[in-house]
């Protein structure tokens, strides 16, 4: 069974097929995707949307239009949610629905086949699916505050006079008329979009009729229902029709926005996938594929997303749902293992009692009755593991609201500018505005990697006034470790944080362009190398980012401030990487064992990889230690360009080919190192640098055929110097012990 990113990465294989002008845009929703899929963070939830907003520019603008109302959802059910019995979170939760619609189209060939018969011939069908099930996808739940509220008040009575009581008030919603009247300008613009000879006074009567065309249902009897259901309600307030509604205000305001029937069906879709198909719809039935694929999916989706989204409410959290799931989509069966960390939780009074999200999965009862909701075009099979949780890494004291992250965006590239300190906030915005889809995104990743690099000064920001010491200066005593170099740590860490993004986006190494517009579109960049092989004006560029940091986080407002904890983050333990240059075997099983051992100490601990990137064992532990986002730092026997030539030299007199694809890699992954040092030593070649590093670490990742080599010849000269059994023997005589400290991984050269 596979991850929801291993199936969605069919879509974008699709996608990429479909050539445009907005492939690299489209790479950055790909991207941001699949980092948002692997971290489950909200920050990463933030860059799908961002992408998504960006790439299709809904309202006008990129995100700036949409901002207030994905943030206005989040900020609202952060500090409500915790207020009533039963919410999980909505924001993420709406970014791995997005990305379970893109899996079942890539992989679910009834539903892709219903989906495109349904809305015919297109030159680009998987763009076109992007852009409406993003829509539906990411914007289903916006309506959530209106359900809040009406929830909030539900609660408070509930808790003061007990469940049902006759006297408990209820909230309904006055200035409908108001709200759900469509302008008369608009009235005019939809029915010539529509290519229909009437007018919709109201989004009501709209929805109306949407319905009739997808469904059958009786115009007048849905719009009646529509607008009693919400006038007066005292059990239930339906977050998808103030979701419908609030989307087509947003995108009316658009003057050169077209409400097409597919548009159309996105409202209805967002309209049905709540309550409203379930209970209230006059002659209501379950969706089928063929009838409404986008109403279809996305009541699917919402139901099968049950994993992983943040309980607020206090009973939500008493039976936490599933953490991670595995699929398999395809060949008319769509299966899922939902993974629990446990099957039984304590109840109130300490006794185990079992989990009632589990339960309804392991039942049947999950399945049967999302087969109520939608007529299933793919057999549906639910089960639910017991399996340990992994604790989440990636979590930082620092603030991380999203206006944060998109000042510091703006901050950052503010502060490549030789004139940033004059700019006000409004030419930083609106420059900001006019970068490519890519530059902005790195921006804002270099954003969200400060949480990260902070912790590394033992430092972290928020917005909040707080009792910490304030950091004006990363050169500042009260910064980070007593004596070290603070500026240049954060310069070195950004570097290596800049290659990483630019290898995910494509770019490779190179020198052959005479433009940044010529760099820009060969995605290839002189200075993806070490940070020491960098000039010294490009490493100065860094500095000077990074300096001016804190003084524009203060012109530009919102309180935001640096902070120096008082106590120490996680120790740091270094780890040698040895091993032969020339093996045999499964070099991908290799590295799933090399990863285990690698991910048990980050744990506990700030790991630290040196490695002599010889070819070999060198080169691949580095690797996935740079898979794993693990810092490394090289110690190389002879300088940078040298050493190169002599990894060549060395695997063509082995017969191992070393083409520029070869030569490539092992740039890429030194351009990864936060230190490349050179440890030169032309009587003991590959000797000293193995000392240097064996020297350094607590732990020892060797990949070894165990087997003894002489270590001086018969007239007692050394010989097998600097060699993985060598290393061995140097990391026994500091102490460390095999099994305990140093790992052998059985590897035949």
């Amino acid at each position: 069974m596979k991850t929801v990113w291993q199936l969605a990465q069919r879509f974008f294989g699709r996608l990429a097929s479909e050539r445009t002008d907005a492939a690299n845009d489209e790479l950055c929703l790909r991207r941001a995707l699949e980092q948002f899929l692997k971290s489950g963070l909200k920050e990463d939830a933030f860059e799908v949307y961002f992408c998504f907003c960006e790439r299709f520019r809904l309202f006008g603008k990129g995100y700036d239009n949409t901002q207030k109302l994905l943030e206005t959802l989040s900020d609202h059910e952060y500090h409500s949610g915790e207020l009533l019995a039963k919410h999980r979170d909505h924001y993420s939760h709406s970014v791995y629905v997005f990305a379970l619609g893109l899996a079942i189209y890539a992989n679910d060939r009834a539903f892709l086949a219903a989906f495109d018969r349904f809305y015919g011939e297109s030159e680009q069908p998987t763009r076109r699916f992007l852009y409406l099930w993003g829509l539906c996808a990411l914007f289903h739940d916006i309506g959530y505050p209106f359900q809040l509220a009406h929830e909030q008040i539900k609660q408070y009575t509930r808790e003061l006079w007990g469940e049902g009581a006759a006297a408990n008030p209820y909230v309904s919603f006055g200035n409908m008329d108001a709200f759900t009247a469509v302008d008369e300008d608009d009235r005019l613009r939809i029915a010539r979009t529509l290519g229909v000879d009437r007018a919709f006074p109201t989004y009501d009567s709209l929805f109306a009729y949407g319905l009739k065309l997808r469904k059958g249902y009786d115009e007048t009897a849905v719009e009646r229902s529509l607008a009693a259901r919400v006038r007066v309600q005292p059990a239930f307030m339906d977050h998808g029709y103030f979701s419908a509604v609030i989307l087509v205000k947003q995108l009316l305001a658009v003057p050169e926005f077209t409400l097409t029937q597919a548009r159309l069906d996105v409202l209805t879709a967002i309209l049905l996938h709540n309550s409203f198909n379930k209970f209230d719809a006059p002659g209501r039935s379950p969706v089928a594929a063929d009838e409404h694929p986008l109403a279809y999916l996305l009541i699917l989706c919402d139901e099968l997303q049950n994993w992983d989204r943040l309980a607020y409410g206090k009973v939500s959290k008493r039976d936490p749902i599933a953490w991670d799931v595995r699929l398999e989509i395809g060949a008319g069966a769509l299966s899922a293992v939902y993974f629990f960390d446990a099957r039984t939780v304590r109840d109130e009074d300490d006794e185990l009692r079992p989990n009632k999200s589990f339960a309804e999965i392991e039942s049947g009862a999950f399945a049967r009755k999302i087969g109520t909701f939608v007529v299933l075009s793919s057999a549906l099979s639910v089960r639910a593991e017991e399996k340990g949780k992994r604790k989440r890494s990636a979590l930082y004291a620092s603030d991380n609201s999203f206006i944060n992250l998109c000042d510091f965006a703006k901050a950052i590239h503010a502060s490549y500018l030789d004139f940033c300190r004059q700019l006000d906030a409004d030419h930083i915005n609106e420059s900001f505005e006019r970068l490519p889809l890519e530059f902005k995104i790195s921006n804002i990743e270099q954003a969200k990697s400060y949480a990260y690099k902070l912790e590394l000064i033992n430092c972290f920001y928020s917005s909040k006034d707080l009792d910490y010491p304030v950091v004006e200066d990363f050169r500042a005593a009260n910064c980070g470790a007593v004596g070290g170099d603070n500026l240049g740590f954060l310069c070195r860490e950004e570097h290596v944080r800049w290659v990483r993004e630019k290898l995910s986006m494509g770019w490779k190494y190179g020198t052959d362009y005479a433009s940044t517009q010529e760099r820009n579109a060969k995605k290839i960049h002189k200075d993806l190398v070490p940070y020491e092989v960098l000039t010294p004006s490009e490493q100065k560029k860094d500095e000077v980012m990074i300096n001016n940091i804190i003084p524009l986080l203060k012109k530009f407002g919102n309180n935001i401030r640096i902070y120096s904890y008082r106590t120490g983050r996680k120790p740091d333990l270094e780890i040698a990487g040895i091993g032969h240059r020339f093996f045999t075997g499964d070099r991908a099983a290799l590295g799933r064992s090399i990863k285990k051992i690698l991910l048990r100490y980050a744990e506990r601990y700030r790991v630290v990889v040196r490695t002599c990137y010889a070819y070999g064992a060198d080169q691949l532990i580095a690797e996935c230690a740079a898979e794993l986002g693990i810092t490394t730092k090289a110690v190389l026997p002879a300088p940078y360009e040298a050493y190169i030539r002599t990894v060549r030299r060395d695997c063509l007199a082995a017969g191992v080919p070393f083409g520029e694809a070869e030569e490539l890699r092992m740039r890429h992954l030194l351009a990864q190192t936060a230190v490349c040092k050179v440890v030169a030593d032309a009587d003991a070649f590959y000797a000293a640098a193995s000392r240097y590093i064996v020297e350094k670490c607590q732990k020892v990742i060797a990949l070894w055929d165990e087997r003894e080599l002489p270590l001086y010849d018969a007239e007692g000269r050394p010989v097998n110097r600097g060699g993985t059994y060598h290393s061995i023997c140097m990391a026994q005589e500091r102490g460390l012990a095999l099994g305990k400290d140093i790992h052998i991984i059985h590897c035949d050269r």
